[in-house]
Parts: structure tokens; sequence; C-alpha cells
């Protein structure tokens, strides 16, 4: 008996075994790709929370240092970052070199007697009658050329203002402003020091 030729090169049970593979192949290329999953926004309960997903700003700038505060004598903490003894000094210095150089002017200047005289009177006169001048502690009035200077004992930052308040009230009022002209205050705050100069008419003073 004669075998009968065939087209399919594989027996019965290869085709068998193909049609599955075929089936996995076409389901796994057509299967639809999973949806991104996203992510569920809860409501911030906290501050840590609301903290901890904000951005950040980066600082371009060097960063300042600041002095932890210490403590003072009386307990208490100083400000941060600020060292009043030195801001103090440096404003010591500035003000003696305005006192001294107003100090050495006026000593150099000659004394014009006759006006001197009578513009120490008025201004004896002002502290006399003013009520708040009456308060201050005067050390001298003295006049020479083209100016006059008060010396007041001020030994606290609040009596060298009250001073400096009362006397520029005082110039301006006195005698309906008999005595008002351009004036300036100098101080030397170690010693408890406040000078005030007062230029004659038509003079001005020249040591700031």
């Amino acid at each position: 008996m004669n075998r009968h030729g065939s087209n399919n090169p594989l027996p019965l049970w290869g085709s068998l075994l193909v049609l599955p593979i075929l089936a996995l192949a076409v389901y796994l290329h057509f299967k639809p790709a999973p949806e991104q999953m996203v992510p569920e926004l809860t409501p911030l309960n906290s501050v840590a929370q609301s903290e901890a997903i904000a951005p950040r700003s980066v600082e371009t700038a060097s960063p300042v240092v600041v002095d932890a505060p210490s403590a003072l004598s009386d307990g208490s903490a100083a400000p941060v970052g600020l060292d009043l003894e030195v801001a103090r000094t440096a404003v010591q210095q500035v003000e003696n070199s305005v006192y001294e150089r107003a100090t050495a002017m006026f000593e150099q200047e000659p004394v014009d007697v006759e006006w001197a005289a009578a513009y120490e009177h008025a201004l004896h006169a002002m502290f006399a009658q003013h009520q708040g001048l009456q308060r201050v502690s005067v050390n001298s009035i003295s006049c020479h050329t083209s100016m006059c200077r008060i010396e007041v004992f001020t030994p606290r930052d609040a009596d060298a203002d009250f001073f400096t308040a009362m006397f520029y009230d005082g110039l301006a009022n006195f005698r309906a402003g008999e005595l008002k002209a351009e004036a300036a205050i100098t101080r030397r705050m170690e010693q408890g020091m406040t000078s005030v100069y007062v230029a004659r008419k038509d003079h001005t003073l020249g040591f700031y």
C-alpha cells in the first residue's frame, strides 16, 4: 500500500501545539497598555505636612551670620546681632570729634567785650524765665566774637534731649524771638557734658 504525499510538513500533533502559542502571541500583542496610576491627593492636616512638600527657594546671597543672644548682667537677653557697646563707642567718637573742634574754635576766638556782655546777660535772663531751662544744670554761659557757648551737665541721654528741646524753644520764644539764631549742639557723652553754640547775627558756626 502506497503512502499519499502531503503538503503539511508538520504532523497533526505539531499543529495542535502551534495554535495555542499563536493565540498567546496575538493576545499579548493587542493587549491594551495599563493606565498610568495617579496618586490620590489628600488634604494637608498640619503645618509640618505643608512644609514637607512646599518648594524651597535657593538663596544665592551669602548667609547672614547672627550671633546668639548673650545674657546681660540682670539676666535678660541682649539684642541678637547687635553689639551696643561697639555702636555706642562709634557714636562717642563722632560726637567727641565735633565737641573738640567746636571747643578749639571757640577758645581761640577773641572776645568782643561789648557784644559778648550784652548777649550773655540776655541768655542768663532766658534761662531764668523759661520753666524748662530752670531745671537744667548750667555750668557756664560765655560769648566771644562770633558765637556764644552754653555748657550744661547732662549725665543721661534723656537729660541732653530735654535740654536741647527746651533750649531751642527758649531761643524761639524769649522776647518774641530776639535771641533766635543759628545754633548747634555738641556732646561729650562719657563726661556727661552738652554744649550748645549760638551764632552771632550774620555769622555761622564753622565747626561742622
